[in-house]
């Protein structure tokens, strides 16, 4: 039986692409755009070259799924050694990238079996969700369970971010341009969290004091955590307390503190901090 293939985008969060080498994910790179130029993510421009670019102005750069014609080009050539995919991908509510997929998917009805699923999450979530789809296909489980474990993990999934600007969540519609200008007015930063795939501010604190509390309290709510991520771009010193705080609540545990993609960047911000929970499912 020819193995399930699996299939992200380059918002997943797969460290150090050890999981793409030894699980064989394979990964489909979001296009980002600069102006009148276009990038794929992580693969012709740096991340840091984007996260400059973002900085200087922020509605010069946008993040784009990839083209049908990609995708099936993609879906053709992973079709000479299996004809069972799994697409799992960021949530549809932050990119194309799903529509895109059903859309390229089309054209192999009745010679492949591809089913896509909208993770409704971003970056490390989609990772571990990635991840666990992965590590199931390489131990030879059908495709049904493939998706019941990707299905089951969604509603585990967990986020908050505060950034440093509220220019970011205006750029995308989730700020209204009144709120946006009274709240740069008075310096203050957006909470925001993920619901039903996108991210929604849902408070604005005066200092990164209070918004690091926000995180914390958001953490200490839940009564089981499988793994907790701290997402930070510019707030080393914000994480380190964070970390020192979590210590007591839960000692003898490591809680990972990286970076994270442009493709989330544009959303939240080149510098932000946000904190990322898979709950279990159990």
């Amino acid at each position: 039986m020819p193995p399930v293939k699996i299939v992200t985008d380059s918002n997943a969060y797969l460290p150090d692409g050890r999981a793409v080498g030894d699980l064989g994910i394979e990964v489909v790179p979001l296009t980002i755009r600069v102006g009148q130029h276009t990038y794929q993510e992580g693969v012709s421009i740096a991340h840091e070259t984007l996260l400059r670019k973002l900085a200087q102005d922020p509605k010069s750069v946008s993040v784009e799924a990839p083209s049908e014609g990609e995708v099936a080009a993609m879906y053709k050539r992973l079709g000479r050694t299996t004809d069972k995919i799994v697409a799992i991908h960021l949530s549809g509510a932050l990119n194309d990238i799903v529509e895109v997929s059903h859309a390229a998917a089309q054209g192999f009805l009745g010679r492949q079996r591809i089913i896509i699923l909208d993770t409704a999450t971003t970056s490390v979530g989609l990772g571990l969700i990635v991840e666990a789809a992965a590590r199931a296909a390489a131990e030879e489980a059908p495709q049904a369970e493939i998706v019941r474990i990707v299905r089951g993990m969604i509603p585990h999934m967990y986020a908050l971010f505060f950034s440093d600007t509220l220019d970011y969540l205006e750029s995308w519609g989730r700020l209204g341009s009144a709120q946006a200008l009274l709240g740069t007015m008075l310096d203050l930063k957006p909470v925001s969290t993920m619901e039903d795939g996108n991210l929604l501010p849902i408070e604005k604190v005066r200092n990164y004091t209070r918004a690091v509390d926000k995180l914390y309290d958001f953490i200490i709510e839940f009564s089981h955590i499988e793994q907790l991520y701290i997402l930070q771009r510019g707030f080393e010193t914000e994480a380190a307390q964070l970390l020192e705080r979590l210590e007591i609540v839960f000692p003898n545990r490591e809680f990972p503190v990286i970076g994270y993609p442009p493709s989330l960047a544009v959303h939240i911000g080149p510098k932000a901090m946000g904190i990322m929970v898979y709950e279990g499912n159990r």
